[in-house]
């Protein structure tokens, strides 16, 4: 409105305005921006949109959401809401401790109890468990010596699909050794396990590990998604090495505890 009828009109800027400048395209700016601007103003509520450099998630955006959140409640009247992406990654940091505690309980028990139906050992049950939560704790630990951060959302997910995930490929191995320790000893057991179950255990595995892995480098741009699939990679990763190379000794070393409800 400025430029239209204090600039354009006065003979004191006449000179400042360039030959190829044309009028009607202020004109038009005008009425596109009073449509839209209709689109956000309402009679009872109204839009605004803040756009920000910030990343989704970093000290700076929380610090820039909490500010804009002071700034608002001081100076608005009335009922007002911050929505968006970021705002919701604040929000749910604020009760991280307590949801992630919740989440890792649930998962936990939830798996723990079908394996213990399952294989009606506690023992079993326990070793499973702790081996697929090792992969996922490695996981973060990599990622955090790395200088990588992960997102508070992609670390909800990547947990419950590891664990209800992965956990497959830890009990088809004991369920090799368990079926085989009725006939052999702890050696030939494990060697017995291996050849049973490794084919199946790398096939799936590395599906679950390149899948997610070729999605996270070269298919999507987004960094939620790129970060949450590239997570399940290296969690399925960690925990097939560990299925692999700890389970078959954390086996052996525990066999009266494990087989002990195993008819031998």
């Amino acid at each position: 409105n400025f430029l239209i009828d204090d600039i354009i009109n006065n003979e004191d800027f006449a000179s400042m305005i360039p030959p190829e400048f044309h009028a009607e395209q202020l004109f038009d700016a005008r009425e596109a921006m009073n449509e839209n601007l209709g689109r956000m103003k309402g009679e009872d509520s109204s839009l605004m949109i803040v756009i920000s450099r910030y990343k989704d998630e970093s000290p700076e955006t929380y610090a820039f959401i909490r500010a804009l959140r002071d700034k608002c409640d001081s100076v608005l009247e009335a009922d007002h809401y911050l929505i968006g992406e970021s705002v919701m990654f604040e929000e749910m940091k604020s009760g991280f401790k307590r949801e992630m505690l919740v989440v890792t309980i649930l998962t936990l028990i939830a798996i723990f109890m079908i394996v213990l139906l399952t294989f009606r050992s506690w023992a079993v049950a326990a070793i499973l468990v702790l081996t697929i939560l090792s992969g996922v704790y490695i996981n973060v630990f990599v990622s955090g010596i790395g200088g990588k951060s992960m997102l508070y959302v992609a670390y909800l997910i990547v947990q419950s699909i590891l664990m209800g995930a992965t956990i497959d490929y830890g009990i088809l191995f004991t369920t090799y050794y368990r079926e085989k320790r009725r006939t052999m000893g702890i050696a030939d057991a494990i060697r017995e396990s291996y050849k049973g179950s490794i084919l199946t255990i790398m096939t799936s595995g590395m599906i679950m590990v390149g899948a997610p892995g070729v999605m996270s480098l070269l298919v999507t741009d987004n960094a939620a998604i790129s970060m949450i699939v590239g997570c399940i990679s290296a969690g399925a990763f960690a925990a097939i090495m560990l299925i692999i190379f700890v389970l078959p000794g954390v086996l052996a070393a525990l066999d009266r505890f494990v087989i002990r409800n195993n008819n031998r």
